[in-house]
Protein backbone atom coordinates (compact mmCIF):
# COMPACT_ATOMS: atom_id res chain seq x y z
CA UNK A 1 0.00 0.00 0.00
CA UNK A 2 1.33 3.45 -0.85
CA UNK A 3 1.55 5.88 2.04
CA UNK A 4 -0.87 8.13 0.11
CA UNK A 5 -3.57 5.50 0.12
CA UNK A 6 -3.02 4.41 3.71
CA UNK A 7 -3.24 7.98 4.99
CA UNK A 8 -6.37 8.62 2.90
CA UNK A 9 -8.03 5.54 4.35
CA UNK A 10 -7.27 6.71 7.89
CA UNK A 11 -8.69 10.14 7.14
CA UNK A 12 -11.94 8.88 5.61
CA UNK A 13 -12.42 6.15 8.22
CA UNK A 14 -11.92 8.54 11.12
CA UNK A 15 -14.36 11.03 9.61
CA UNK A 16 -17.04 8.33 9.32
CA UNK A 17 -16.43 7.32 12.94
CA UNK A 18 -17.00 10.94 13.92
CA UNK A 19 -20.43 10.77 12.30
CA UNK A 20 -19.78 12.19 8.83
CA UNK A 21 -21.71 10.42 6.07
CA UNK A 22 -21.83 12.68 3.01
CA UNK A 23 -18.70 12.98 0.83
CA UNK A 24 -19.05 15.27 -2.19
CA UNK A 25 -16.43 14.55 -4.80
CA UNK A 26 -15.29 16.26 -7.98
CA UNK A 27 -13.12 13.91 -9.97
CA UNK A 28 -9.43 14.62 -10.53
CA UNK A 29 -6.09 12.87 -10.62
CA UNK A 30 -4.15 14.23 -7.63
CA UNK A 31 -7.09 13.47 -5.31
CA UNK A 32 -7.19 9.80 -6.39
CA UNK A 33 -6.15 8.40 -2.95
CA UNK A 34 -8.91 10.34 -1.17
CA UNK A 35 -11.54 9.49 -3.79
CA UNK A 36 -10.72 5.77 -3.72
CA UNK A 37 -10.78 5.70 0.08
CA UNK A 38 -14.19 7.39 0.19
CA UNK A 39 -15.62 5.25 -2.61
CA UNK A 40 -14.61 2.02 -0.85
CA UNK A 41 -15.60 2.96 2.68
CA UNK A 42 -18.92 1.22 3.45
CA UNK A 43 -20.03 4.04 5.76
CA UNK A 44 -19.40 6.84 3.28
CA UNK A 45 -22.20 8.12 1.05
CA UNK A 46 -20.81 9.77 -2.05
CA UNK A 47 -22.17 12.38 -4.44
CA UNK A 48 -20.28 13.21 -7.62
CA UNK A 49 -20.54 16.64 -9.22
CA UNK A 50 -18.21 17.86 -11.96
CA UNK A 51 -18.45 21.54 -10.99
CA UNK A 52 -16.44 22.23 -7.81
CA UNK A 53 -18.33 25.45 -7.06
CA UNK A 54 -21.66 23.62 -7.27
CA UNK A 55 -20.26 20.66 -5.34
CA UNK A 56 -19.27 22.94 -2.48
CA UNK A 57 -22.72 24.50 -2.28
CA UNK A 58 -24.30 21.04 -2.44
CA UNK A 59 -22.20 20.07 0.59
CA UNK A 60 -23.26 23.29 2.30
CA UNK A 61 -26.94 22.51 1.72
CA UNK A 62 -26.55 18.94 2.94
CA UNK A 63 -24.83 20.11 6.12
CA UNK A 64 -27.62 22.66 6.75
CA UNK A 65 -30.24 19.93 6.55
CA UNK A 66 -28.47 17.09 8.34
CA UNK A 67 -26.74 19.07 11.08
CA UNK A 68 -23.56 17.12 10.31
CA UNK A 69 -20.51 18.31 8.38
CA UNK A 70 -20.27 17.25 4.76
CA UNK A 71 -16.84 16.51 3.29
CA UNK A 72 -15.54 17.97 0.03
CA UNK A 73 -12.84 16.22 -1.99
CA UNK A 74 -11.11 17.80 -4.99
CA UNK A 75 -7.91 17.76 -6.93
CA UNK A 76 -5.22 20.44 -6.94
CA UNK A 77 -5.15 23.80 -8.69
CA UNK A 78 -8.16 25.99 -9.39
CA UNK A 79 -10.44 23.10 -8.37
CA UNK A 80 -9.95 24.02 -4.73
CA UNK A 81 -10.21 27.75 -5.51
CA UNK A 82 -13.74 27.14 -6.78
CA UNK A 83 -14.78 26.20 -3.24
CA UNK A 84 -14.22 29.75 -1.97
CA UNK A 85 -17.78 31.16 -2.35
CA UNK A 86 -19.29 28.25 -0.43
CA UNK A 87 -16.53 28.40 2.20
CA UNK A 88 -17.32 32.10 2.74
CA UNK A 89 -21.05 31.36 3.06
CA UNK A 90 -20.44 28.44 5.43
CA UNK A 91 -18.14 30.56 7.57
CA UNK A 92 -20.58 33.47 7.76
CA UNK A 93 -23.56 31.21 8.48
CA UNK A 94 -21.84 28.77 10.89
CA UNK A 95 -22.24 25.69 8.70
CA UNK A 96 -19.74 22.87 9.31
CA UNK A 97 -17.79 21.68 6.25
CA UNK A 98 -14.62 19.60 5.96
CA UNK A 99 -12.51 20.36 2.90
CA UNK A 100 -9.98 17.77 1.77
CA UNK A 101 -7.96 19.25 -1.08
CA UNK A 102 -5.26 17.31 -2.85
CA UNK A 103 -2.08 19.22 -3.60
CA UNK A 104 1.24 18.84 -5.39
CA UNK A 105 4.31 18.20 -3.18
CA UNK A 106 6.46 21.22 -2.20
CA UNK A 107 9.09 20.61 -4.88
CA UNK A 108 6.44 21.15 -7.61
CA UNK A 109 5.07 24.43 -6.25
CA UNK A 110 6.30 27.75 -7.72
CA UNK A 111 8.46 26.05 -10.35
CA UNK A 112 6.00 26.08 -13.26
CA UNK A 113 4.71 22.55 -12.70
CA UNK A 114 1.31 21.80 -14.17
CA UNK A 115 -1.78 22.44 -11.96
CA UNK A 116 0.31 23.58 -9.02
CA UNK A 117 -0.80 26.73 -7.19
CA UNK A 118 -0.36 28.11 -3.65
CA UNK A 119 -3.00 26.14 -1.72
CA UNK A 120 -1.87 26.70 1.86
CA UNK A 121 -4.39 29.02 3.55
CA UNK A 122 -6.02 29.61 0.19
CA UNK A 123 -9.32 30.48 1.90
CA UNK A 124 -7.73 33.13 4.12
CA UNK A 125 -9.48 33.82 7.41
CA UNK A 126 -12.75 32.02 6.58
CA UNK A 127 -11.94 28.47 7.76
CA UNK A 128 -12.13 27.88 11.49
CA UNK A 129 -8.93 25.83 11.15
CA UNK A 130 -6.37 25.01 8.46
CA UNK A 131 -3.87 22.16 8.52
CA UNK A 132 -1.36 21.13 5.88
CA UNK A 133 -0.52 17.46 5.46
CA UNK A 134 2.97 17.19 3.93
CA UNK A 135 3.93 14.28 1.64
CA UNK A 136 4.05 10.99 3.49
CA UNK A 137 7.28 9.08 4.15
CA UNK A 138 8.73 6.63 6.65
CA UNK A 139 8.52 9.25 9.40
CA UNK A 140 4.77 9.77 9.00
CA UNK A 141 2.94 9.56 12.32
CA UNK A 142 -0.40 7.79 11.93
CA UNK A 143 -1.46 8.91 15.40
CA UNK A 144 -0.70 12.54 14.60
CA UNK A 145 -2.85 12.38 11.46
CA UNK A 146 -5.79 10.90 13.37
CA UNK A 147 -5.44 13.56 16.07
CA UNK A 148 -5.46 16.22 13.34
CA UNK A 149 -8.70 14.83 11.89
CA UNK A 150 -10.35 14.81 15.33
CA UNK A 151 -9.11 18.35 15.95
CA UNK A 152 -10.50 19.57 12.62
CA UNK A 153 -13.86 17.91 13.19
CA UNK A 154 -14.21 19.20 16.75
CA UNK A 155 -13.40 22.70 15.54
CA UNK A 156 -15.88 22.46 12.65
CA UNK A 157 -18.65 21.42 15.03
CA UNK A 158 -17.61 23.50 18.05
CA UNK A 159 -18.99 26.61 19.71
CA UNK A 160 -18.94 28.44 16.39
CA UNK A 161 -19.35 25.80 13.66
CA UNK A 162 -17.87 26.40 10.26
CA UNK A 163 -15.56 25.13 7.53
CA UNK A 164 -12.16 23.53 8.16
CA UNK A 165 -9.50 22.74 5.58
CA UNK A 166 -6.97 19.92 5.32
CA UNK A 167 -4.58 20.34 2.38
CA UNK A 168 -3.07 16.96 1.45
CA UNK A 169 0.20 17.03 -0.48
CA UNK A 170 0.62 13.76 -2.39
CA UNK A 171 3.67 12.54 -4.31
CA UNK A 172 3.42 9.99 -7.09
CA UNK A 173 2.71 7.12 -7.31
CA UNK A 174 -0.71 8.20 -6.07
CA UNK A 175 -2.06 4.68 -5.71
CA UNK A 176 -0.48 1.23 -5.67
CA UNK A 177 -1.86 -1.61 -7.72
CA UNK A 178 -2.94 -3.79 -4.80
CA UNK A 179 -4.03 -1.15 -2.31
CA UNK A 180 -7.53 -2.55 -1.81
CA UNK A 181 -6.31 -5.80 -0.24
CA UNK A 182 -3.55 -4.46 1.97
CA UNK A 183 -3.98 -3.83 5.69
CA UNK A 184 -3.32 -0.82 7.90
CA UNK A 185 -0.02 -0.67 9.78
CA UNK A 186 0.10 -2.44 13.13
CA UNK A 187 0.97 0.80 14.94
CA UNK A 188 -2.72 1.80 14.86
CA UNK A 189 -4.21 -1.68 14.90
CA UNK A 190 -5.97 -0.99 18.19
CA UNK A 191 -7.72 2.02 16.64
CA UNK A 192 -8.51 0.02 13.51
CA UNK A 193 -10.31 -2.66 15.51
CA UNK A 194 -12.01 -0.38 18.05
CA UNK A 195 -14.56 1.28 15.77
CA UNK A 196 -14.22 4.44 17.90
CA UNK A 197 -12.77 7.88 17.29
CA UNK A 198 -9.05 8.14 18.05
CA UNK A 199 -9.16 10.85 20.74
CA UNK A 200 -11.70 11.66 23.42
CA UNK A 201 -13.17 15.10 24.09
CA UNK A 202 -14.07 16.99 27.26
CA UNK A 203 -17.22 19.16 27.13
CA UNK A 204 -16.72 22.85 27.84
CA UNK A 205 -18.48 24.17 30.98
CA UNK A 206 -21.60 26.27 30.46
CA UNK A 207 -21.05 30.04 30.88
CA UNK A 208 -22.33 31.82 33.97
CA UNK A 209 -25.29 33.96 32.89
CA UNK A 210 -26.34 35.21 36.33
CA UNK A 211 -25.32 38.85 35.95
CA UNK A 212 -26.67 39.30 32.42
CA UNK A 213 -29.94 37.51 33.17
CA UNK A 214 -30.49 39.73 36.20
CA UNK A 215 -29.92 42.84 34.06
CA UNK A 216 -32.56 41.61 31.62
CA UNK A 217 -35.03 40.82 34.42
CA UNK A 218 -34.54 44.25 35.95
CA UNK A 219 -35.28 45.91 32.63
CA UNK A 220 -38.34 43.72 32.03
CA UNK A 221 -39.81 44.77 35.36
CA UNK A 222 -40.26 48.32 34.11
CA UNK A 223 -40.71 47.57 30.39
CA UNK A 224 -44.17 48.29 28.94
CA UNK A 225 -43.28 48.20 25.23
CA UNK A 226 -41.11 45.27 24.17
CA UNK A 227 -40.62 43.25 20.99
CA UNK A 228 -39.26 39.74 20.49
CA UNK A 229 -37.40 39.31 17.20
CA UNK A 230 -36.67 35.85 15.79
CA UNK A 231 -33.79 35.86 13.33
CA UNK A 232 -31.87 33.20 11.43
CA UNK A 233 -30.76 29.88 12.93
CA UNK A 234 -33.41 29.41 15.61
CA UNK A 235 -34.44 25.75 15.48
CA UNK A 236 -38.12 24.83 15.23
CA UNK A 237 -37.89 22.99 18.58
CA UNK A 238 -37.82 26.40 20.32
CA UNK A 239 -40.87 27.91 18.64
CA UNK A 240 -43.36 26.97 21.36
CA UNK A 241 -41.04 28.37 24.04
CA UNK A 242 -40.77 31.64 22.10
CA UNK A 243 -44.54 31.93 21.81
CA UNK A 244 -44.93 31.17 25.53
CA UNK A 245 -42.35 33.84 26.39
CA UNK A 246 -44.19 36.39 24.24
CA UNK A 247 -47.49 35.57 25.92
CA UNK A 248 -45.91 35.79 29.37
CA UNK A 249 -44.36 39.19 28.62
CA UNK A 250 -47.24 40.55 26.58
CA UNK A 251 -44.92 41.24 23.64
CA UNK A 252 -45.41 40.92 19.88
CA UNK A 253 -43.16 38.54 17.94
CA UNK A 254 -41.46 39.76 14.77
CA UNK A 255 -40.42 36.50 13.08
CA UNK A 256 -38.07 36.97 10.14
CA UNK A 257 -38.94 35.09 6.95
CA UNK A 258 -35.88 32.91 7.60
CA UNK A 259 -37.94 31.38 10.42
CA UNK A 260 -41.04 29.24 9.84
CA UNK A 261 -42.63 31.18 12.73
CA UNK A 262 -43.26 33.85 10.08
CA UNK A 263 -45.84 31.46 8.60
CA UNK A 264 -47.54 30.48 11.87
CA UNK A 265 -50.90 31.89 12.93
CA UNK A 266 -50.87 33.22 16.51
CA UNK A 267 -52.13 36.46 18.10
CA UNK A 268 -48.65 37.44 19.29
CA UNK A 269 -46.99 36.90 15.89
CA UNK A 270 -47.02 40.00 13.71
CA UNK A 271 -46.45 38.35 10.33
CA UNK A 272 -46.30 41.53 8.23
CA UNK A 273 -44.20 43.78 10.46
CA UNK A 274 -42.01 44.77 7.51
CA UNK A 275 -44.98 46.27 5.63
CA UNK A 276 -46.50 47.76 8.77
CA UNK A 277 -43.32 49.80 9.16
CA UNK A 278 -44.17 51.64 5.95
CA UNK A 279 -46.52 53.73 8.09
CA UNK A 280 -44.84 56.91 9.28
CA UNK A 281 -46.96 57.11 12.45
CA UNK A 282 -45.95 53.60 13.45
CA UNK A 283 -42.26 54.46 13.04
CA UNK A 284 -42.55 57.22 15.66
CA UNK A 285 -43.63 54.78 18.41
CA UNK A 286 -40.47 52.96 19.52
CA UNK A 287 -40.11 49.92 21.78
CA UNK A 288 -38.33 50.29 25.11
CA UNK A 289 -36.74 46.86 24.79
CA UNK A 290 -35.92 44.30 22.08
CA UNK A 291 -35.11 40.65 22.73
CA UNK A 292 -33.42 39.41 19.56
CA UNK A 293 -33.17 35.62 19.34
CA UNK A 294 -30.78 34.10 16.81
CA UNK A 295 -28.92 35.60 13.88
CA UNK A 296 -29.49 38.49 11.53
CA UNK A 297 -32.89 39.38 10.09
CA UNK A 298 -33.71 40.45 6.53
CA UNK A 299 -35.80 43.60 6.89
CA UNK A 300 -33.93 46.88 6.40
CA UNK A 301 -37.01 48.76 7.57
CA UNK A 302 -36.87 46.89 10.87
CA UNK A 303 -33.15 47.58 11.24
CA UNK A 304 -33.79 51.30 10.74
CA UNK A 305 -36.75 51.21 13.14
CA UNK A 306 -34.54 49.78 15.89
CA UNK A 307 -31.72 52.26 15.29
CA UNK A 308 -32.32 54.21 18.50
CA UNK A 309 -29.86 54.32 21.43
CA UNK A 310 -32.71 54.54 23.95
CA UNK A 311 -33.78 50.95 23.16
CA UNK A 312 -32.45 48.31 25.57
CA UNK A 313 -31.32 45.71 23.03
CA UNK A 314 -30.71 42.09 24.11
CA UNK A 315 -29.07 39.60 21.74
CA UNK A 316 -29.38 35.87 22.50
CA UNK A 317 -27.44 33.48 20.25
CA UNK A 318 -25.94 30.03 20.45
CA UNK A 319 -22.81 31.11 18.55
CA UNK A 320 -20.32 33.87 19.41
CA UNK A 321 -20.19 36.01 16.27
CA UNK A 322 -21.32 39.61 16.66
CA UNK A 323 -24.70 40.54 15.16
CA UNK A 324 -24.99 44.27 15.88
CA UNK A 325 -25.08 46.42 12.69
CA UNK A 326 -26.60 49.36 14.61
CA UNK A 327 -23.94 49.12 17.36
CA UNK A 328 -26.59 49.14 20.06
CA UNK A 329 -26.59 45.72 21.79
CA UNK A 330 -26.63 46.27 25.56
CA UNK A 331 -26.54 42.60 26.63
CA UNK A 332 -25.21 39.79 24.42
CA UNK A 333 -25.82 36.24 25.67
CA UNK A 334 -23.99 33.31 24.10
CA UNK A 335 -25.92 30.30 25.33
CA UNK A 336 -28.43 27.68 24.27
CA UNK A 337 -31.99 28.90 23.93
CA UNK A 338 -33.04 26.25 26.44
CA UNK A 339 -30.70 27.82 29.00
CA UNK A 340 -32.05 31.28 28.26
CA UNK A 341 -35.72 30.33 28.55
CA UNK A 342 -35.00 28.42 31.75
CA UNK A 343 -32.97 31.24 33.28
CA UNK A 344 -35.53 33.97 32.56
CA UNK A 345 -38.16 32.08 34.54
CA UNK A 346 -40.66 34.95 34.57
CA UNK A 347 -44.12 34.83 35.95
CA UNK A 348 -46.93 36.17 33.80
CA UNK A 349 -47.11 39.93 33.84
CA UNK A 350 -49.23 42.54 32.14
CA UNK A 351 -47.38 44.99 29.96
CA UNK A 352 -49.13 47.82 28.21
CA UNK A 353 -51.90 45.94 26.42
CA UNK A 354 -52.45 48.84 24.02
CA UNK A 355 -48.93 48.20 22.68
CA UNK A 356 -49.66 44.61 21.68
CA UNK A 357 -53.20 45.45 20.56
CA UNK A 358 -51.91 48.22 18.30
CA UNK A 359 -49.58 45.82 16.49
CA UNK A 360 -52.35 43.24 16.22
CA UNK A 361 -54.67 45.86 14.73
CA UNK A 362 -51.99 46.94 12.28
CA UNK A 363 -51.50 43.31 11.26
CA UNK A 364 -55.22 42.94 10.54
CA UNK A 365 -55.29 46.16 8.52
CA UNK A 366 -52.23 45.12 6.52
CA UNK A 367 -53.64 41.69 5.67
CA UNK A 368 -56.89 43.33 4.54
CA UNK A 369 -55.00 45.87 2.42
CA UNK A 370 -52.92 43.16 0.72
CA UNK A 371 -56.08 41.17 0.00
CA UNK A 372 -57.74 44.20 -1.59
CA UNK A 373 -54.71 44.68 -3.84
CA UNK A 374 -54.50 41.04 -4.91
CA UNK A 375 -58.05 39.70 -4.94
CA UNK A 376 -59.54 39.49 -8.38
CA UNK A 377 -56.22 40.11 -10.16
CA UNK A 378 -55.73 37.43 -12.80
CA UNK A 379 -52.40 38.61 -14.19
CA UNK A 380 -49.16 37.11 -12.94
CA UNK A 381 -47.07 39.34 -10.69
CA UNK A 382 -44.25 38.72 -8.26
CA UNK A 383 -46.11 39.48 -4.99
CA UNK A 384 -48.93 37.14 -6.05
CA UNK A 385 -46.47 34.32 -6.77
CA UNK A 386 -45.01 34.48 -3.25
CA UNK A 387 -48.47 34.79 -1.74
CA UNK A 388 -49.69 31.75 -3.71
CA UNK A 389 -46.69 29.59 -2.79
CA UNK A 390 -47.19 30.34 0.91
CA UNK A 391 -50.80 29.14 0.63
CA UNK A 392 -50.23 26.07 -1.54
CA UNK A 393 -46.90 24.60 -0.42
CA UNK A 394 -47.06 21.30 1.44
CA UNK A 395 -46.85 21.88 5.17
CA UNK A 396 -43.86 19.53 5.54
CA UNK A 397 -42.05 20.59 2.38
CA UNK A 398 -38.91 22.72 2.53
CA UNK A 399 -38.95 26.24 1.13
CA UNK A 400 -35.72 27.78 -0.12
CA UNK A 401 -35.62 31.49 -0.84
CA UNK A 402 -32.96 32.97 -3.10
CA UNK A 403 -31.44 36.33 -2.27
CA UNK A 404 -32.27 39.75 -3.75
CA UNK A 405 -36.03 39.96 -4.44
CA UNK A 406 -37.14 36.37 -3.74
CA UNK A 407 -36.64 36.48 0.03
CA UNK A 408 -38.01 40.02 0.28
CA UNK A 409 -41.15 39.22 -1.71
CA UNK A 410 -41.86 36.25 0.54
CA UNK A 411 -41.26 38.28 3.69
CA UNK A 412 -43.68 40.97 2.56
CA UNK A 413 -46.44 38.97 0.93
CA UNK A 414 -46.47 35.44 2.39
CA UNK A 415 -49.78 34.49 3.94
CA UNK A 416 -49.59 32.65 7.29
CA UNK A 417 -51.19 29.29 6.59
CA UNK A 418 -49.52 27.07 9.16
CA UNK A 419 -46.55 26.06 6.98
CA UNK A 420 -44.35 23.95 9.25
CA UNK A 421 -41.50 22.95 6.94
CA UNK A 422 -37.96 24.24 6.96
CA UNK A 423 -36.95 27.60 5.52
CA UNK A 424 -33.62 27.47 3.69
CA UNK A 425 -31.53 30.55 2.86
CA UNK A 426 -27.93 31.43 2.10
CA UNK A 427 -27.86 34.68 4.07
CA UNK A 428 -24.39 34.41 5.56
CA UNK A 429 -22.93 36.43 2.70
CA UNK A 430 -26.24 36.81 0.79
CA UNK A 431 -24.74 35.96 -2.60
CA UNK A 432 -26.64 34.74 -5.66
CA UNK A 433 -24.14 31.95 -6.38
CA UNK A 434 -24.69 28.25 -5.74
CA UNK A 435 -28.37 28.48 -4.83
CA UNK A 436 -29.58 25.58 -6.98
CA UNK A 437 -26.76 23.39 -5.68
CA UNK A 438 -27.59 24.37 -2.10
CA UNK A 439 -31.22 23.38 -2.66
CA UNK A 440 -30.18 20.00 -4.05
CA UNK A 441 -27.83 19.43 -1.13
CA UNK A 442 -30.46 20.39 1.41
CA UNK A 443 -32.95 18.03 -0.18
CA UNK A 444 -30.42 15.19 0.03
CA UNK A 445 -29.88 15.87 3.72
CA UNK A 446 -33.53 16.36 4.64
CA UNK A 447 -35.19 13.87 2.28
CA UNK A 448 -38.10 16.31 1.92
CA UNK A 449 -39.65 17.77 -1.23
CA UNK A 450 -38.59 21.35 -1.79
CA UNK A 451 -39.68 24.55 -3.48
CA UNK A 452 -36.96 26.98 -4.56
CA UNK A 453 -38.09 30.54 -5.35
CA UNK A 454 -35.31 32.09 -7.43
CA UNK A 455 -34.58 34.80 -9.98
CA UNK A 456 -33.26 34.47 -13.52
CA UNK A 457 -29.74 35.81 -12.88
CA UNK A 458 -29.23 33.40 -9.96
CA UNK A 459 -30.27 30.49 -12.19
CA UNK A 460 -27.88 31.57 -14.92
CA UNK A 461 -25.15 31.86 -12.27
CA UNK A 462 -25.62 28.21 -11.18
CA UNK A 463 -26.82 26.61 -14.39
CA UNK A 464 -24.55 23.55 -14.10
CA UNK A 465 -26.25 22.55 -10.87
CA UNK A 466 -29.53 21.86 -12.65
CA UNK A 467 -27.98 18.45 -13.26
CA UNK A 468 -28.28 17.83 -9.50
CA UNK A 469 -32.05 18.41 -9.59
CA UNK A 470 -32.56 15.55 -12.00
CA UNK A 471 -30.95 13.09 -9.59
CA UNK A 472 -32.62 14.36 -6.40
CA UNK A 473 -34.49 11.67 -4.46
CA UNK A 474 -37.40 13.99 -3.68
CA UNK A 475 -38.78 16.52 -6.18
CA UNK A 476 -37.46 20.07 -6.21
CA UNK A 477 -39.84 22.59 -7.76
CA UNK A 478 -37.88 25.56 -9.05
CA UNK A 479 -40.15 28.62 -9.36
CA UNK A 480 -38.12 30.91 -11.60
CA UNK A 481 -39.00 34.61 -11.72
CA UNK A 482 -37.64 35.77 -15.08
CA UNK A 483 -37.84 39.56 -15.23
CA UNK A 484 -34.92 39.72 -17.68
CA UNK A 485 -32.30 41.03 -15.31
CA UNK A 486 -31.67 42.23 -11.78
CA UNK A 487 -35.10 43.21 -10.50
CA UNK A 488 -33.90 44.50 -7.16
CA UNK A 489 -32.00 47.37 -8.80
CA UNK A 490 -35.28 48.87 -10.00
CA UNK A 491 -36.06 49.57 -6.33
CA UNK A 492 -32.79 51.45 -5.74
CA UNK A 493 -32.01 55.13 -6.40
CA UNK A 494 -29.67 54.21 -9.26
CA UNK A 495 -32.74 53.54 -11.44
CA UNK A 496 -32.93 57.30 -12.02
CA UNK A 497 -29.61 57.16 -13.92
CA UNK A 498 -31.44 56.27 -17.10
CA UNK A 499 -28.47 56.56 -19.44
CA UNK A 500 -26.59 53.72 -17.76
CA UNK A 501 -29.18 51.86 -15.70
CA UNK A 502 -30.19 49.07 -18.07
CA UNK A 503 -26.80 47.86 -19.36
CA UNK A 504 -24.94 48.23 -16.06
CA UNK A 505 -27.59 47.40 -13.42
CA UNK A 506 -30.71 46.00 -15.06
CA UNK A 507 -28.42 43.72 -17.13
CA UNK A 508 -31.08 42.28 -19.46
CA UNK A 509 -30.11 38.97 -21.06
CA UNK A 510 -33.11 38.19 -23.31
CA UNK A 511 -33.15 34.48 -22.46
CA UNK A 512 -35.92 32.10 -21.45
CA UNK A 513 -35.46 28.68 -19.87
CA UNK A 514 -37.61 26.14 -21.73
CA UNK A 515 -34.67 24.74 -23.71
CA UNK A 516 -32.50 24.73 -20.60
CA UNK A 517 -35.12 22.58 -18.89
CA UNK A 518 -35.09 20.19 -21.83
CA UNK A 519 -31.29 20.03 -21.79
CA UNK A 520 -31.34 18.82 -18.18
CA UNK A 521 -34.44 16.65 -18.73
CA UNK A 522 -36.60 18.59 -16.28
CA UNK A 523 -40.35 19.10 -16.54
CA UNK A 524 -41.24 22.64 -17.56
CA UNK A 525 -44.21 24.98 -17.35
CA UNK A 526 -44.71 28.60 -18.36
CA UNK A 527 -48.09 29.68 -16.99
CA UNK A 528 -49.74 32.71 -18.53
CA UNK A 529 -51.84 33.90 -15.61
CA UNK A 530 -52.21 33.42 -11.87
CA UNK A 531 -54.71 30.58 -12.11
CA UNK A 532 -52.41 28.69 -14.48
CA UNK A 533 -49.49 29.22 -12.10
CA UNK A 534 -51.44 27.92 -9.12
CA UNK A 535 -52.48 24.85 -11.10
CA UNK A 536 -48.95 24.24 -12.41
CA UNK A 537 -47.44 24.66 -8.95
CA UNK A 538 -49.99 22.38 -7.30
CA UNK A 539 -49.24 19.65 -9.86
CA UNK A 540 -45.48 20.11 -9.52
CA UNK A 541 -45.36 19.71 -5.73
CA UNK A 542 -47.42 16.51 -5.99
CA UNK A 543 -45.17 15.10 -8.69
CA UNK A 544 -42.33 12.62 -8.18
CA UNK A 545 -40.00 14.59 -10.45
CA UNK A 546 -38.20 17.92 -10.25
CA UNK A 547 -39.44 20.70 -12.47
CA UNK A 548 -39.05 24.34 -13.50
CA UNK A 549 -41.96 26.78 -13.53
CA UNK A 550 -40.90 29.93 -15.35
CA UNK A 551 -42.78 33.15 -14.53
CA UNK A 552 -42.07 35.98 -16.96
CA UNK A 553 -42.60 39.42 -15.48
CA UNK A 554 -41.66 43.00 -16.24
CA UNK A 555 -39.31 44.77 -13.83
CA UNK A 556 -40.88 48.20 -14.34
CA UNK A 557 -44.44 46.95 -13.91
CA UNK A 558 -43.32 45.08 -10.80
CA UNK A 559 -41.90 48.29 -9.33
CA UNK A 560 -45.13 50.16 -10.10
CA UNK A 561 -47.20 47.43 -8.44
CA UNK A 562 -45.06 47.56 -5.30
CA UNK A 563 -45.31 51.34 -5.17
CA UNK A 564 -49.10 51.05 -5.45
CA UNK A 565 -49.23 48.51 -2.62
CA UNK A 566 -46.81 50.49 -0.46
CA UNK A 567 -48.85 53.67 -0.93
CA UNK A 568 -52.04 51.89 0.12
CA UNK A 569 -50.33 50.39 3.18
CA UNK A 570 -48.67 53.61 4.30
CA UNK A 571 -52.10 55.25 4.45
CA UNK A 572 -53.69 52.41 6.46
Amino acid sequence: MTQNHAVSEWIIEELTRLGVRQFVISSGSRSTPLTVAAARNPNAETTIHFDERGAAFFALGHAKASGKPAVLICTSGTAVANYLPAVVEASMDNIALVILSADRPPELVDVGANQAIFQKNIFGSYPRMFKNLPPQDQHTSEKEILRDIDDLYDTATGLRPGPVHLNCQFREPLLSEFSEQEASPSSISQWASSGQRFTSITPEPAPDLTQDIQAIKDKLTACQKGIIVVGRSVHTQYYDSIVNLAQTLGMPIFADVQSALRFRIHPNIINHFDLILLNEIRLKTKPEMVIHLGGAFTSKRLLNYFNDPSIFYVSVKETPERIDPNHQVAVALITSFDNFFGAIGLEERSGEQNWLHAWQGAETQTVDAISRQMDGVASLNEPAVSNSISKLIGKQHSLMLANSMSIREMEMFASPQGFAGQIVVNRGASGIDGLIATAAGFQSGSDQPMTLLIGDLAVLHDLNSLSLLKSSQQPITLVLINNDGGGIFNFLPVRSETDIFEPFFGTPHGRTFEKVSAMFDLAYANPGDLDEFQSSYSRAIRSDHSSIIEIRTDRYKNLALHQQIFAALSES
